[in-house]
């Protein structure tokens, strides 16, 4: 009889300890991870916010027509206005405040932002503000910083969409994005630059993302010279043959727009 009971007692135990194996097994799957894992969600604000405001810069226009048109068929700032208003459009859809930099046709002059700047007590370098043909990257950063005050600091984020180019590096291919690592959103754009990463390879509008954290000194102009959460994307090499018949693609622009207003509304909580 106690032969009995002690193997009933021997078998429950078992039992438990086969229970506990599974449940830890199931803990440490590497397979098993949830939606919030597999999306980053971690890496970004969970609550919604009511309100954002996105601020778009369509790299280039005016007296400085950036890369192109050999295999582009365009002109660097013509890509980039393009995507921007569909970039804008979509945002816009989704309940956005979005600005643009400008629209293509008139800029805001050097002398219009830096009283603005004046008023808010930004700081600026006076030299590096000129009235002319030419929308600077220094121009266009401290208006950067106007429209945050403007907005009561309400000015979450910052994009300036580029396209790449490289002299007789006709296989060289790819997007990339730039960030300053001395920005205070720094963990934020980290996390947004690997979203970005992931989102157009998975789409396969690129078959190469870089990130590029870039020092103080290393990084551009409108990245570096502000408090605001900014990124610099290179959509594409204007020198690269898929690259640039991509980039003049209305299709393949229209779906870049879209992968990003999603993404931007997903980071930012929308």
């Amino acid at each position: 009889m106690k032969s009995i009971k002690t193997a009933v007692a021997i078998l429950l135990l078992l039992s438990v300890l086969g229970s506990l194996f599974i449940s830890c097994a199931e803990k440490q799957n590497p397979d098993d991870t949830t939606q919030a894992d597999a999306s980053g969600s971690d890496d970004f604000p969970h609550q919604n916010k009511d309100h954002i405001t996105v601020c778009i810069d369509p790299g280039h226009g005016f007296g400085d027509v950036g890369c192109g048109p050999a295999l582009l068929n365009a002109y660097e700032y013509e890509i980039t206005l393009s995507v921007a208003k569909l970039l804008q459009k979509k945002l816009e859809d989704k309940g956005v405040t979005v600005i643009l930099t400008h629209d293509g046709k008139s800029f805001p002059a050097a002398s219009d932002i830096t009283a603005k700047a004046d008023k808010y007590n930004l700081e600026y370098k006076p030299e590096n503000m000129v009235d002319n043909d030419v929308f600077s990257a220094y121009e266009r950063v401290i208006y950067e910083n106007v429209l945050d005050r403007q907005t009561k600091g309400g000015l979450d984020l910052f994009v300036s969409l580029h396209v790449n180019s490289i002299e007789n590096a006709a296989h060289i291919s790819g997007m990339s994005i730039d960030y300053c690592e001395d920005n205070p959103n720094k963990e934020f754009l980290s996390a947004f630059s690997k979203l970005l990463e992931k989102t157009y390879l998975d789409a396969q509008l690129t078959s190469k993302f870089t990130i590029f954290e870039d020092t103080y000194e290393d990084s551009f102009i409108v990245t570096k010279y502000t408090q605001v959460p900014s990124v610099l994307i290179e959509m594409g090499y204007s020198t690269n043959e898929k690259d640039a018949a991509d980039l003049r693609s209305e299709s393949w622009q229209d779906r870049f727009a879209a992968l990003l207003a999603e993404k931007i509304c997903f980071a930012l909580g929308k």
